[in-house]
């Protein structure tokens, strides 16, 4: 049966699947980033410049206003600038069609994002049990799937680290919101308005 996926375009299937995972992944972060603007800047649903409308602000516009207000601890905020320069490429250079040639247009960040995938393995190894189970399912499912390709050892790996900086975007995202709940304080205007503000720690 004929890949419709690939039809008319010059990516390999694997290629395609990865600017696939690309866009899935971004979408779901946009969500994260407009629920999240909306909680620290007391919005509703029909918030014109959180929607999805032409009038809304764009994907990295809503990021990095969550970077500048210093949402995120350090750390949180390095993945997302890692996740950020990768994403940026696959939607926008032509040229990056696998992480391999992704990596190239991008100084150092595949060192960073290969550090902690081995560290978030060796973490969940060491810490057995539950997250031990995991780790292995996530690895073979991982394996399962890169089968499928004809693409270099070198690229399943950085396809590994992909998706660990992804599940540690979601993560960063979840500390955040924590993090922004317990500093968030109400200043009352009258009997029927409040002025919920957010304190960022020093040290962001």
């Amino acid at each position: 049966m004929e890949n419709l996926l690939i039809k008319n375009t010059s990516f390999s299937e694997y290629e395609a699947r990865i600017k696939l995972v690309t866009l899935y992944y971004s979408l779901t972060f946009e969500e994260f980033a407009s629920d999240f603007l909306r909680i620290v800047l007391n919005q509703n649903d029909e918030a014109v410049s959180l929607g999805n409308s032409s009038k809304a602000l764009s994907f990295n516009q809503k990021v990095q206003l969550l970077l500048d207000a210093k949402a995120f601890e350090k750390d949180d905020k390095k993945k997302i600038e890692y996740f950020m320069s990768i994403r940026n490429q696959f939607m926008h250079n032509s040229a990056a069609i696998t992480l391999e040639s992704c990596m190239s247009f991008l100084t150092g960040i595949d060192k960073k994002i290969e550090e902690g995938y081995w560290k978030t393995k060796r973490a969940n190894e060491e810490a057995g049990g539950e997250k031990a189970a995991k780790e292995l399912a996530d690895e073979e499912q991982n394996e399962k799937e890169l089968m499928k390709y004809d693409v270099s050892e070198r690229e399943k790996l950085l396809y590994k680290c992909w998706i660990n900086l992804a599940s540690d975007v979601i993560g960063s995202f979840k500390n955040a919101l924590t993090r922004i709940s317990k500093q968030r304080k109400v200043l009352k205007i009258d009997s029927k308005r409040n002025i919920i503000l957010n304190f960022p720690t020093e040290d962001t």
